[in-house]
């Protein structure tokens, strides 16, 4: 069985997390051996920026965003505007597709079931949109899905509202989207404590990806993408 990494960063801001998947995938590129690490992460109040966003995603003008304390941030990620911040479970699978299958609809499809699988285990119904990207309940969307890869080394992943602020989320059209809007599990009804939504996303990860999670510290990861620079 494939064993891929696992790396828990806790509380991070976003520039440093974005600045270890460049790290990590420039990693996976150079050694195609490595299968990869799925990172799990929850961001400070942050808005980030995708290639495919629009002049209009912001319902107020940046600067005012930023006054009122939230991060903005270029991303290189598809996608619109979205938001992170306490209480979501972010995950960043860094894996080389050449160890699955090379196969980008497949991926993604793949990371919208296993969000799929783990919210059906709080007795969640949640499906997919055919027009959008993501997970949803209803006319709701629960958690943003958004990929790069490169020389089919992925990066960036999904962010699923747990115990999420969905005021934050007035601030823009989430993912370019006007006509539906936001939930949470927590607003659903779901009251259980996010280290144990985690624990069940990454029993969901194993099944979907047929792969075993081994633990692995931000330290050993750093010292492995900088010894291969070297």
């Amino acid at each position: 069985m494939k064993k891929v990494q696992y790396l828990n960063l806790g509380r991070m801001d976003y520039q440093p997390a974005f600045n270890l998947q460049m790290e990590v995938n420039k990693y996976l590129q150079a050694n195609k051996e490595q299968v990869g690490i799925l990172m799990l992460v929850e961001h400070p109040p942050v808005f980030t920026l995708g290639r495919n966003r629009n002049s209009d995603d912001f319902l107020f003008p940046i600067e005012l965003v930023k006054n009122q304390g939230f991060d903005v941030v270029e991303s290189n990620r598809g996608g619109n505007v979205t938001y992170h911040g306490p209480g979501q479970v972010v995950g960043y699978p860094l894996l080389n597709l050449e160890h699955f299958k090379k196969d980008v609809q497949l991926y993604v499809w793949s990371l919208e079931e296993l969000i799929i699988k783990t919210l059906a285990h709080y007795g969640l119904e949640a499906d997919r949109k055919p027009a959008y990207r993501g997970v949803w309940v209803g006319d709701e969307k629960i958690c943003a899905l958004g990929v790069a890869i490169k020389r089919w080394s992925t990066m960036h992943g999904f962010a699923l509202n747990h115990r999420t602020n969905l005021d934050h989320f007035k601030l823009i059209n989430p993912c370019g989207i006007t006509e539906f809007g936001v939930t949470s599990m927590e607003k659903l009804g779901v009251r259980t404590a996010l280290s144990e939504v985690t624990e069940v996303l990454k029993e969901e990860f194993q099944k979907r990806f047929q792969c075993r999670l081994e633990s692995i510290t931000l330290e050993e990861v750093k010292e492995l993408v900088h010894n291969t620079e070297r």
